[in-house]
C-alpha cells in the first residue's frame, strides 16, 4: 500500500466541515479515512475515490450511485450514507462509521465460525440485502469484505452492509462495465451474471450463499489461477456441500447452502427476504450441538496460560487447607484418659433434703470426693426479666429473619428458560416446574413463528413458586402491504411481487371482471402478507355477458319489466309520434351484452 498516497489527506479539511485524522484502509476505487464532521461534531467515515479513477465519468457515476442508493434504503444493517461532495479534485462520501471488522478480516482471525454464528451474522446481512430488494435494487458486490461487524452488542445490531456502488435497479438488470467485462468479485458471482451479465435479486442470494459456505468452512468453494477460470467454474460445477469440508457439519446446513446457491435462478429462494425467513428456521429447528459444532470451550487455553494459573491457585488453596485442618486420625497424638477412681461416688443433682427452715438441695461437687453441700432453696439460680426478654428477642429475630428469608428468597424460584422453545414445549416445562403460562403474542423478524421470542421474568430473574410466566409468541415476521398488481400483465405483476419480497402462484381459474380486460390480472390476495410468503394472482376473463330477451311487439312497461328480470336495467326508449309497442331492440334479441350495457328499444309508430 502506498501510504504516502493514502496519507496525503490526513489533517486536511474537506468543504470547511470534515477534517480528516487518520487512515483507515485503501480499497480498488477509494481510500476510507476516519474524519469529524466539525458543523454536528460527530465521528464519521470518509471514503475519498482515488484521483487517478476521479478523472473518469463512469467511476464518479457509480460513486455518486453508491450515495444515492444507500440514502434511499433506511435500514439498521446498511451503513448510513450522510453527504456526497467533491473538493478540490476530491471527490468523496461521508458515511457512517462502524467501528469493527470487516467479515473478512475477522474471518482471516477466526479461520472460520460455528453454524450459529454464521447463521446470526448472514441473518442482517439478508435483512438489509431485503431492504434493498424491496426497494428494487441489487447489491450485485455481496462478499466479507462488503460486511462491517462493530465492536458493541449482538450481530443482529452491530453487522452492516456497505459498499452500494455496485447497487442497480433490478429492472436495470446488465452488470457489464464499459470495458464489456463483468462488475463484481469473481469468487461470489452468480452463474447467470457471467454468463450473461444479467442479474437481479436471486443473484445477491447466490452470493450470500457463497458467504455462508465461507464462514462455515473457512474457506471460498473455488479455487482456481485466475478470476476467470474461477467465474467459470461457478458456471459449470455445484458448490460443494460444506460438510464435505467440514465433516460433522449438519445436513440442515448443507442444504440451506445448496438451495441459495443453485445454479439455476429459479431454483433459489426468490430474493433475500425469502432466504432469511429459511436461516431463521433453520436456527429454531437446529438443537444446539448442531448449532455449536466446532465451538472451542470457554475453559480451553491454546497457551495453557490459564492451566497453570489454576494449577497454581489449586496449589496455594490446598496448603492453606493443610494449616489450618487437623491432621488424620492415624497420625494423630491421642494422649490415655486419666484413671477412674476406685471408688466413683455420682453427683445427684437431683437428690433433695429437707430442713426445718425450708427446702434446701444438694450443690453439685466438683471432685468426686468432696463431700455433698446442701444449699438453700432460694439461693438456686432463678430465670429473671432480662432473661425472659432476651428470649423473647432472640425468638422475635428468629421469625423477623424468616419472614425476610421468604419475602426476599424463600417463595421465588430460578426462572427456566424456555426462549426459542415451541408455545407448547414452554407452556408444558413451566407447568412441569409448577407455573402457570400467559401468553402473548407479536411479530418478530428474528424469531421463527410459534417460538417464544421473550419471557416475564426473563431467565436471568426469579419467579413465584407457582407464580404466573408471561410468554411472548412469535407470530413471524410482520405482514407488509402486497404490491396491487391488478390491472397488469400476470408476467411483469410476477415479477414485481417477487422482488417484494413474495412468493406467487397463479389461481387455476378465472374470474368475470367489470373493469378488468381478460387476460390482466384481477386481483392480488391476500392484501397483506408476511414478507416471503406466498400470493396469489386471479386472471380475468373480462366481464360476463348475458343473452338479450327479445321484447318486441310488448308495451313500453312489459319490455322494461321483462328486461328488467333479466338483468338489464339500463334501457333507452326511442319514440316515434305517439306510438307505444316495441318493434325494434338494439342489442337484438338473443345477442349477449353486459348487464350494465344500454338498451335501446323503438316503439312502432303505427301501433
Amino acid at each position: 500500500m502506498d501510504k504516502t498516497l493514502d496519507d496525503s489527506l490526513v489533517g486536511q479539511v474537506l468543504d470547511k466541515r470534515y477534517r480528516v485524522d487518520s487512515l483507515i484502509a485503501r480499497g480498488g476505487m477509494a481510500t476510507v479515512y476516519l474524519a469529524t464532521d466539525r458543523r454536528l461534531d460527530r465521528v464519521v467515515a470518509l471514503k475519498v475515490m482515488h484521483p487517478e479513477l476521479a478523472r473518469h465519468e463512469e467511476f464518479v457515476s457509480r460513486f455518486i450511485r453508491e450515495a444515492k442508493t444507500a440514502a434511499r434504503l433506511t435500514h439498521p444493517n446498511i451503513v448510513a450514507v450522510f453527504d456526497q461532495s467533491a473538493d478540490g479534485g476530491h471527490v468523496y462520501l461521508v458515511m457512517e462509521f462502524v467501528d469493527g471488522q470487516t467479515l473478512r478480516e475477522l474471518l482471516s482471525d477466526r479461520g472460520r465460525f460455528t453454524p450459529r454464528e454464521a447463521l446470526e451474522i448472514l441473518g442482517p446481512v439478508l435483512s438489509a440485502l431485503g431492504a434493498a430488494h424491496r426497494a428494487g435494487m441489487v447489491h450485485r458486490d455481496v462478499k466479507p469484505e462488503n460486511v462491517l461487524i462493530g465492536k458493541e452488542g449482538t450481530y443482529a445490531h452491530a453487522v452492516k452492509v456497505a459498499d452500494f456502488g455496485l447497487a442497480r435497479s433490478a429492472a436495470a438488470g446488465a452488470t457489464v462495465s464499459l470495458a464489456g467485462m463483468i462488475v463484481g468479485t469473481a469468487s461470489y458471482l452468480a452463474p447467470e451474471q457471467v454468463k450473461s451479465g444479467i442479474c437481479d435479486a436471486r443473484s445477491d442470494v447466490y452470493s450470500s450463499g457463497i458467504v455462508l459456505y465461507e464462514m462455515l468452512t473457512g474457506a471460498k468453494p473455488f479455487v482456481a489461477d485466475s478470476p476467470i477460470q474461477v467465474a467459470y467454474r461457478h458456471v459449470h460445477d455445484d458448490v460443494p456441500s460444506p460438510s464435505a469440508a467440514v465433516p460433522g457439519l449438519d445436513p440442515a446446513l448443507d442444504a440451506l447452502v445448496a438451495r441459495a446457491t443453485a445454479r439455476e435462478p429459479e431454483l433459489r429462494p426468490a430474493d433475500a427476504n425469502v432466504l432469511h425467513a429459511e436461516v431463521m428456521r433453520t436456527i429454531g429447528s437446529l438443537p444446539d450441538a448442531a448449532l455449536d459444532f466446532g465451538a472451542i470451550p470457554e475453559d480451553t487455553d491454546p497457551d495453557n496460560t490459564a492451566t497453570a494459573e489454576f494449577a497454581a491457585l489449586s496449589e496455594q488453596r490446598h496448603f492453606a487447607r493443610t494449616r489450618v485442618m487437623p491432621a488424620p486420625e492415624t497420625t494423630r497424638a491421642v494422649p490415655p484418659p486419666p484413671p477412674l477412681p476406685s471408688n466413683p461416688t455420682r453427683v445427684d443433682h437431683a437428690a433433695r433434703a429437707t430442713k426445718p427452715g425450708g427446702k434446701q438441695v444438694y450443690k453439685a461437687r466438683t471432685s468426686p470426693n468432696q463431700p455433698r453441700q446442701l444449699v438453700p432453696a432460694d439461693q438456686r439460680w432463678r430465670p429473671r426479666r432480662g432473661h425472659y426478654a432476651l428470649a423473647v428477642i432472640l425468638v422475635v429475630a428468629l421469625i423477623l429473619g424468616i419472614a425476610a428469608w421468604w419475602t426476599a428468597s424463600g417463595q421465588f424460584r430460578s426462572m427456566p428458560s424456555v426462549i426459542r422453545q415451541t408455545q407448547d414445549a414452554a407452556i408444558a416445562e413451566l407447568q412441569h416446574d409448577g407455573l402457570h403460562a400467559e401468553v402473548l403474542s407479536d411479530y418478530s423478524d428474528s424469531v421463527p413463528s410459534g417460538q417464544v421470542i421473550t419471557s416475564s421474568p426473563d431467565p436471568s430473574g426469579k419467579v413465584k413458586k407457582g407464580g404466573d410466566v408471561q410468554l411472548t409468541v412469535s407470530k413471524g415476521p410482520k405482514p407488509v402491504t402486497v404490491p396491487d398488481e391488478a390491472g397488469q400483465d400476470p408476467g411483469s405483476a410476477t415479477q414485481a411481487l417477487r422482488t417484494a419480497g413474495f412468493q406467487v402462484v397463479i389461481a387455476p381459474d378465472q374470474v368475470f371482471s367489470e373493469t378488468v380486460a381478460s387476460g390482466s390480472v384481477a386481483s392480488v390476495t391476500p392484501p397483506m402478507a408476511q414478507p416471503g410468503a406466498t400470493v396469489t394472482l386471479t386472471i380475468s376473463k373480462g366481464a360476463q355477458t348475458f343473452q338479450v330477451p327479445s321484447v318486441t311487439g310488448l308495451s313500453e312497461d312489459d319490455a322494461k319489466a321483462k328486461l328488467a328480470a333479466a338483468g338489464f336495467d339500463n334501457v333507452e326508449v326511442n319514440k316515434w309520434f305517439f306510438g307505444d309497442t316495441v318493434y325494434s331492440q338494439q342489442p337484438g334479441a338473443g345477442k349477449y351484452a353486459r348487464h350494465k350495457d344500454p338498451v335501446a328499444l323503438f316503439e312502432n309508430p303505427l301501433s
